[in-house]
């Protein structure tokens, strides 16, 4: 039986709802951080947790949105403010990340590329449909100029993925110093300080000669 359109709530129904009723509207039960971060660390210490979340991560599970959907949880259950589990978060997104690399299991903070995963998957779908037509052709690339354009953009899309640098990696038409190469020396005539003009000496004036005489 299909849900009625006139049995779903109302615009400002939950306001005539008496106060307190919800678990988030009354007091937390802890209001500092230094509670809150106690009750998750409990929590996460337990060896049966510890085994669980060490799963979700080798699936591949981000641990950001791990913590965030346990701050969520207890935020709506009352056990803290929302104020309170913003402050904690990124404590408890270290504490999971220390216990994974202490147990040598991989994981991914949750910081994803969005363009970078829609070209790659871009490219990967490209490449398959190449190779499957290819695979169709019974003729070589010598036979065939098609056959050629579509091998010659299949190699373009590979060497695209092995040209592009990782993090942190130098590009290699960066050309450093060599240490002890001697520096481009400036011309010796720029070197040399200029000669100061000489001044042209005033005659001397004659000694009892008027002011009509001096020249």
């Amino acid at each position: 039986m299909a849900a009625s359109m006139f049995s779903a709530p109302i615009p400002g129904q939950s306001l005539t709802d008496k106060p307190g009723e919800r678990r988030w509207e009354r007091p937390p039960d802890f209001n500092t951080t230094e509670e809150v971060l106690q009750l998750y660390l409990t929590h996460l210490s337990k060896a049966d947790v510890i085994d669980d979340m060490m799963v979700l991560l080798e699936t591949g599970f981000p641990v950001k949105p791990l913590v965030k959907g346990m701050r969520i949880s207890n935020t709506m259950n009352g056990k803290h403010n929302l104020d309170v589990g913003l402050l904690v978060e990124p404590l408890l997104v270290k504490f999971i990340s220390a216990t994974a690399e202490s147990l040598d299991v991989p994981y991914k903070l949750g910081d994803v590329d969005l363009e970078q995963e829609a070209a790659e998957k871009e490219n990967a779908r490209i490449s398959m449909l190449i190779d499957a037509a290819l695979s169709k052709s019974d003729k070589t690339a010598g036979e065939d100029e098609g056959v050629a354009l579509m091998q010659e953009i299949a190699n373009n899309i590979d060497t695209s993925k092995e040209d592009v640098p990782e993090e942190g990696e130098a590009p290699m038409d960066a050309e450093a110093p060599v240490e002890g190469a001697p520096m481009d020396e400036a011309p010796m005539d720029e070197l040399e300080p200029a000669e100061p003009e000489m001044q042209q000496e005033q005659p001397a004036t004659p000694q009892g000669a008027g002011l009509m005489a001096r020249g």
